[in-house]
């Protein structure tokens, strides 16, 4: 009898939530697991309780290292379960600190507007901010337990691929290097103006879930995310 995989999210929002939720259990073939969204808080109805965005998961990220008293990897957060899940969208290299607000900034490519790559290939970006993400932690290597999720542009690119893949945008190449994909999903019901809609994401997990090995073929931040989160999964 195996154990259920127990797995914590810290994410930019309650929509990244639903998608990723749906794509493990996708890679869990069946397999139980428990699932628990530390960042950003939620409630009942998947509403942000606590901040959201990629300057939450920063704030998140630098608590962790406050109270470890130590290494990021020290603290209990990793231990305590199974796989911890960390994303941020790859459009974030295009931000700045200055942009959330965020005084006490790292000194890094984010910093210094050096974050974004050359596209293709996409991991060139997606590259650099791991690496930012690591310096969040203060670590160069993700802590036991951890693992990154980078969607490139955004994880919107894996939505429209998974559910809509017919879509005009979709079909076209370098889909990973292409900006502004998510406004396709005004056309699907699963955005309102640029808001995304959490009902419709609930309505769609299912047939995310079923779509999943179509997305791991076309986008190659979804099979990075996908072996990466395999490898950490207890055989028991």
């Amino acid at each position: 009898m195996y154990k259920p995989v127990r797995v914590a999210f810290v994410m930019e929002g309650p929509t990244d939530y639903v998608v990723l939720r749906a794509a493990l259990r996708a890679l869990l073939g069946g397999r139980d697991f428990e699932p628990t969204n530390i960042w950003p808080e939620l409630d009942e109805n998947l509403r942000p309780k606590s901040e959201a965005g990629w300057g939450g998961v920063y704030k998140w990220c630098r608590q962790v290292l406050d109270q470890a008293d130590g290494p990021a990897r020290e603290n209990p957060i990793f231990a305590l379960n199974d796989i911890v899940v960390i994303q941020v969208d790859a459009d974030v290299a295009r931000m700045k600190y200055q942009d959330y607000g965020i005084e006490d900034a790292p000194n890094d490519e984010l910093r210094h507007g050096t974050c974004e790559k050359d596209c293709p290939p996409p991991s060139a970006t997606t590259d650099s901010v791991r690496t930012v993400m690591l310096g969040w932690l203060d670590e160069t290597l993700a802590p036991p337990h951890a693992v990154l999720c980078t969607p490139s542009k955004n994880l919107e690119t894996w939505v429209l691929v998974g559910l809509f893949p017919e879509n005009e945008q979709a079909t076209k190449p370098n889909v990973e290097c292409r900006w502004g994909l998510e406004l396709q999903l005004r056309k699907h019901g699963l955005m309102k103006g640029r808001k995304k809609l959490i009902d419709a994401y609930e309505a769609n997990e299912k047939r995310f879930q079923a779509a999943w090995p179509s997305v791991r073929q076309k986008c190659s931040e979804a099979e990075r995310f996908s072996a990466d989160f395999l490898a950490l999964v207890p055989a028991s």
